[in-house]
């Protein structure tokens, strides 16, 4: 039976390519709706960028719901140089036919966890404003969630700041929040993510299967210099043999500006956090292959 889903995204060319391989796999996800936040673009974009790619899949049944323009306590801190004025420059896609849903993604979340049959797995792919915000007004939601699942985190370079990654610390605060909640948390960090740049090879020979998905990625990666770091989660979450990961404690830094959002390992304490440590790449990129070429 498919395993209830929803994604909290910001798409963003990775985003763009989690989303894609979430769709593409209706026989291992059932995703019960998709919830937009601000963070490569601006929430206008982002919430349009998830309905073109739903459209591209031909998934208009989905809900797409827009949820926090900004962080809880900061300014918002895009970054259209990396993805583009509208987050999916070389996508080449039209704009959305398919409505946005009306209600804020916020309360959509936490009817969708509540009333879910089965517990729901989260891939927050964006800052983590709209499901930290969940959580606070509605705590037993932790129950029926089998796992939060985020990018985001680095022990090492961040990739922001020299110490943090875009999406912990566009939104630390919300970060925190998750991290020191009820719910499992798994984090899918940077030592791992930045080893998934493909090479214009593999690009191409996806390019050449002329599958709609397909098409979208290449041209996304026609100058194949990023890295897939969001499809990290859908792939673990679809194959979580592809990761190695260890239970440990992650406090996150919200107070000193210069560290802001910084992941930091704590040698005492209880662990928080499922942190992957290690991923299989070859076995990655074969199945966004396989998924994404079909």
């Amino acid at each position: 039976m498919p395993q209830p889903l929803i994604i909290d995204t910001d798409p963003g060319k990775d985003d763009a390519v989690a989303i894609l391989l979430a769709l593409s796999a209706p026989e291992i996800f059932d995703i019960r709706m998709m919830s937009a936040a601000a963070g490569n673009v601006g929430l206008h974009h982002t919430s349009a960028n998830i309905r073109r790619l739903c459209d591209v899949a031909g998934r208009p049944d989905i809900a797409v719901h827009a949820g926090c323009p900004r962080p809880i306590l900061r300014a918002l801190q895009t970054v259209p140089d990396i993805h583009g004025e509208d987050g999916l420059a070389g996508a080449d896609l039209p704009p959305p036919v398919m409505p946005m849903a009306e209600r804020h993604a916020v309360p959509a979340l936490i009817d969708a966890i509540s009333a879910s049959d089965r517990p729901v797995s989260v891939a927050c792919i964006a800052p983590v404003t709209n499901m930290a915000l969940a959580c606070v007004m509605a705590p037993e939601i932790a129950e029926n969630t089998a796992e939060i699942v985020i990018m985001g985190g680095t022990f090492g370079r961040g990739n922001i700041t020299p110490y943090a990654s875009f999406n912990i610390y566009n939104d630390p605060h919300a970060a925190s929040i998750l991290f020191g909640g009820e719910a499992p948390v798994t984090m899918m960090g940077l030592e791992v993510t930045r080893r998934t740049m493909p090479t214009p090879e593999w690009c191409a020979r996806l390019a050449a299967t002329g599958r709609p998905a397909a098409r979208v990625v290449a041209g996304l990666w026609r100058d194949p210099t990023a890295f897939m770091n969001d499809a990290c989660v859908v792939a673990y979450l679809m194959r979580p043999d592809l990761f190695k990961t260890e239970w440990r404690h992650v406090e996150i830094e919200i107070n000193d500006e210069t560290e802001m959002g910084r992941t930091r390992l704590i040698g005492t304490g209880e662990a928080n956090v499922k942190v992957a440590t290690d991923i299989d790449v070859p076995g990655f990129f074969e199945l966004l292959f396989r998924q994404l070429g079909r």
